[in-house]
C-alpha cells in the first residue's frame, strides 16, 4: 500500500436493517481511508456519505417476490443459482476493479467475504454477537485476513477468542455523531424511553402495553416500529414512531429501554442513562447473546417485556443504578477508534498476524501505527 496515500478501503454493508450501513458511515467519519461503500440501495435512495466516501448500488439478490431458495449444500447461507445474483457479483467485481481496493471490509455475508478472497484480495469481516460456529460462519472466520468488532474485547465471547481471537480486533463503540452532550439535557423523572430497532417489526406492542399498565405513575415514550394495533392506549404512553434522532430523548429519561441492536445499544450508552436491554429476534440470537454480553458491561436485560416480573420494581431499581457504566465500558473517542481501525487494515493488506497489538490499538497511534495499550481505558471495565 503506496505510503503518499489513504488506506483504499471497499466496504460492503448487508441490507438487513439499517444497522450495517450506519457502521459504513461511522468509517466515512473518521475521515482516515478512501471509501468505497457497496449494498443493495435503501428504500430512501442512493445515500449521502459523510467526506468524499460513494456509496454504489447493487442489483438486488432477491426476486419481486422474496429470497430465492438458498441453494444446495449447507456451507453457505445463501447462493441460489439466479440471474440477479450473478449480476450482482458480476457489478460488485466491476465495482472493485474500478476502485482498486487496499482490503475489502465485509458486514456482514460469507458469501461476499468468500467471493472477495477468491477475486484476490484481503478481507476483514465484521464479527457480531450470535450462534455463529455453523459451517458457513466458520468457514468466513477461517478464510478472512481478520475480524473485526465494533465493541470492546471485554465483552465478548470467550469461545471466540480462544478459537479466533488471534485474528480478531475490538475497535470499542462510537457514539452517535449527534449524540449530546453529557449532562447537557435535564432529566424527567418516572420517564421510560423505548427504543427499537429498525430491521424488524418491532416490539410486541400488547406487551409493552402491559407494562406501562403495571406502572402507572411512569411516563412511556415509544420511538421506533411496534407490531400491534394501537388501540386503547393508557394515558401513560405516547407512540412516536421512528424518530430521526432519539438522543435528546433518550438523555431526558430516567430509565431506557431499549432492543439489542447495535447502533440502539450505542445510543442508550451515550445517553448515560440507567439501560434495560430487552432484545428483538434475529437470525443466529444475534439480540438475545449481544444483550446477554451486556449485562457485565452495565446493562440489566430480559428475554421479552413479558419476562420482567415486576416492572414497577424493575423501573425503581434501574433508575437508582450508575448511569455512566454503560458508555464507560462500551463507548470509545473517535481517535482510538479510528487507530485501531487503521492498525485492522494495515494488518490485512500486510498479511500480518492479529494480536493484542491490532486489538488495542491507542488514540496516541497514527495511521499503521499501534501500541499495546488496552482496548478499555484502565478502571472502566464493568465489575
Amino acid at each position: 500500500m503506496p505510503s503518499a496515500r489513504l488506506p483504499r478501503v471497499a466496504y460492503y454493508a448487508h441490507h438487513h436493517g439499517t444497522g450495517h450501513l450506519r457502521h459504513a458511515v461511522n468509517i466515512a467519519r473518521l475521515d482516515a481511508v478512501e471509501l468505497l461503500v457497496t449494498g443493495t440501495a435503501p428504500p430512501g435512495g442512493i445515500p449521502s456519505l459523510p467526506g468524499s466516501a460513494q456509496f454504489a448500488a447493487l442489483p438486488p439478490d432477491v426476486g419481486p417476490d422474496g429470497p430465492f431458495g438458498p441453494g444446495p449444500g449447507s456451507f453457505l447461507h445463501y447462493a441460489p443459482a439466479a440471474p440477479l445474483v450473478r449480476e450482482r457479483f458480476a457489478r460488485l467485481h466491476q465495482l472493485w476493479q474500478e476502485f482498486t481496493p487496499d482490503v475489502v471490509v465485509v458486514d456482514v455475508s460469507v458469501e461476499t467475504a468468500l467471493f472477495a478472497r477468491l477475486c484476490g484480495y484481503p478481507v476483514i469481516h465484521r464479527r457480531m454477537h450470535g450462534e455463529r460456529t455453523d459451517t458457513p460462519h466458520r468457514l468466513a472466520y477461517e478464510s478472512v485476513n481478520g475480524l473485526i468488532a465494533y465493541f470492546p474485547e471485554s465483552i465478548e465471547e470467550p469461545s471466540h477468542l480462544a478459537e479466533h481471537g488471534g485474528k480478531s480486533s475490538y475497535l470499542g463503540m462510537l457514539a452517535p455523531a449527534s449524540a449530546p452532550a453529557p449532562g447537557s439535557i435535564p432529566v424527567r423523572p418516572r420517564t421510560v424511553s423505548v427504543q427499537t430497532s429498525l430491521g424488524g417489526s418491532g416490539v410486541q406492542l400488547s406487551d409493552l402495553l402491559r407494562a406501562a399498565r403495571r406502572t402507572p405513575d411512569w411516563q412511556w415514550e415509544v420511538m421506533g416500529r411496534t407490531a400491534g394495533a394501537p388501540t386503547d392506549l393508557p394515558d401513560n404512553v405516547q407512540l412516536l414512531g421512528v424518530v430521526s434522532d432519539p438522543g435528546p430523548r433518550l438523555a431526558a429519561s430516567d430509565v431506557i429501554v431499549t432492543s439489542g441492536g447495535h447502533n440502539a445499544v450505542a445510543a442508550a450508552a451515550a445517553a448515560r442513562r440507567p439501560v434495560l436491554v430487552i432484545p428483538e429476534p434475529r437470525p443466529f440470537r444475534e439480540q438475545e447473546l449481544f444483550a446477554r454480553a451486556l449485562t457485565p458491561a452495565g446493562a440489566a436485560s430480559a428475554l421479552t417485556f413479558a419476562d420482567v416480573p415486576d416492572w414497577q420494581h424493575t423501573l425503581e431499581q434501574l433508575r437508582n443504578g450508575d448511569p455512566e457504566q454503560l458508555a464507560k465500558t462500551l463507548l470509545v473517542p473517535v481517535e482510538d477508534f479510528r487507530a485501531r481501525f487503521l492498525a485492522a487494515v494495515e494488518q490485512a493488506v500486510s498479511g500480518g498476524q492479529y494480536g493484542a497489538s491490532t486489538r488495542t490499538a491507542a488514540s496516541s497511534a497514527g495511521p499503521g501505527e499501534r501500541s499495546s495499550r488496552r482496548s478499555l481505558p484502565a478502571g472502566s471495565q464493568a465489575t
